[in-house]
Formats: C-alpha cells, sequence, structure tokens
C-alpha cells in the first residue's frame, strides 16, 4: 500500500514539475519578445523616482516565511 502511495505522490511531483518547466518556458518567450520589441529609445527618457522604503518592513517575519512555504 506504501509503494502505491509513494508512486502515486511522485507521479504527480513529476507532473507538477513538468508543469512548472513549461510554464517557465513560455513566461521566458513572452519576457524575450517584450524585451525585443522595446525601441531602444525608450531606456530611461526620464530620471527614474527614488523608491520610499519603510524600514520595519525591510525584514519577513519568520511566520510569514513558513506561511510561504507551506
Amino acid at each position: 500500500m506504501k509503494n502505491e502511495e509513494k508512486a502515486q505522490l511522485e507521479a504527480q511531483h513529476r507532473k507538477e514539475m513538468e508543469s512548472l518547466r513549461e510554464e517557465v518556458v513560455r513566461l521566458t518567450s513572452l519576457l524575450e519578445q517584450a524585451l525585443r520589441s522595446k525601441p531602444e529609445k525608450a531606456k530611461f527618457t526620464t530620471k527614474p523616482e527614488p523608491m520610499l522604503v519603510n524600514p520595519q518592513n525591510l525584514g519577513a517575519s519568520a511566520v510569514s516565511q513558513q506561511a510561504m512555504y507551506s
């Protein structure tokens, strides 16, 4: 019984990994298309505005990190 469950979990994991690979390929292709379609003159015609950062928000708490990975 445990071998069947393990095989099912491994098969599901392989499917999810393949799906992620396909999504990365698709998104990479879209990004490359977007970068190619931008004219060279559009590079920083205006000075970028500085970002305002709240020092209290610089680090993620352990709780929020655990929530992200569960």
